[in-house]
């Protein structure tokens, strides 16, 4: 099956988020006000006026941000890692999200078939410190242990050496055969 070519809100969606940082309620606000298609333009071109409410540094930040992004690389690339992008109004949004408000996710990088909105309607975080104790790390693991044989979907941080929590809860889900999703603080690099 080919995949369908994406529309401007999916590609705009996905530019922002090489844009923008996760959770910025300014931005979130800019996306509500304008739209996807339209802030991105804003941001691209240098001689729109400023934003509301966004500081000069921010915006200075964004628009040279704007001008690197490639969106279709990237979803390019998510397509070719048995991925895609999720952004809201899509049949696997997790609603759940749009709580949130202006902090709501932009879009989320997902890879696999999983159906993640009734995933994420029964999913518990695990999240710990960066320097954690053996103790800490044993804890994790029990919780993830029993939360997943019970059923449910373990969510936890950014998966790296430097987060050794994310990492045992991770590997305990999997060897338990239940479903670990980790959330990465990034878009897909």
């Amino acid at each position: 099956m080919t995949p369908r070519p994406p529309d401007d809100e999916r590609l705009a969606r996905a530019a922002l988020t090489r844009i923008v940082e996760p959770g910025d309620e300014q931005a979130g606000h800019a996306l509500r006000t304008h739209g996807a298609t339209t802030l991105l333009a804003l941001l691209q071109d240098p001689h729109e006026p400023p934003l509301p409410g966004t500081g000069p540094r921010r915006l200075a930040g964004w628009r040279h941000r704007a001008r690197t992004t490639d969106p279709h690389a990237d979803l390019d690339h998510i397509t070719r890692l048995d991925g895609r992008f999720l952004i809201p109004g899509d049949p696997d949004w997790p609603t759940q999200l749009d709580d949130l408000g202006d902090s709501r996710p932009l879009g989320l990088w997902t890879r696999g078939p999983a159906p993640l909105r009734t995933w994420a309607l029964r999913s518990v975080a695990l999240v710990g410190a960066r320097a954690c104790t053996p103790y800490g790390a044993h804890t994790a693991a029990d919780l993830a242990t029993g939360l997943t044989r019970h059923g449910w979907v373990v969510v936890s941080g950014a998966g790296s050496v430097l987060y050794p929590v994310t990492v045992v809860v991770q590997a305990r889900c999997h060897t338990c055969g239940g479903v670990g999703i980790e959330c990465p603080v990034l878009a897909a690099s």
